[in-house]
């Protein structure tokens, strides 16, 4: 999931100024077809996970990484012709 969102906007003249929001959304887990690929099935680390995520006694749940940041984005309208 990527959501981003101007917070705020002002244009004067040739100058603006902007506040924006980001926020990312990430899982890591493993499926069948993932553990199928020598990427992943060569090293034990990632054969063990898939086990604890897929069976049912265990159902070990993905890793989710969460982002946010806000920044503000100012210039002007010539700047790139200086």
């Amino acid at each position: 999931m990527i959501s981003i969102t101007i917070k705020s906007l002002q244009v004067d003249n040739d100058h603006y100024r902007a506040v924006v929001h980001y926020k990312v959304q990430d899982h890591f887990g493993l499926d069948s077809d993932d553990i199928l690929k020598t990427k992943f099935s060569q090293f034990h680390f990632f054969r063990i996970w898939f086990v604890l995520q897929r069976y049912n006694q265990f159902g070990f749940k993905p890793f989710m990484t969460n982002m946010e940041a806000t920044v503000e984005i100012t210039g002007g309208r010539n700047e790139s012709n200086k």
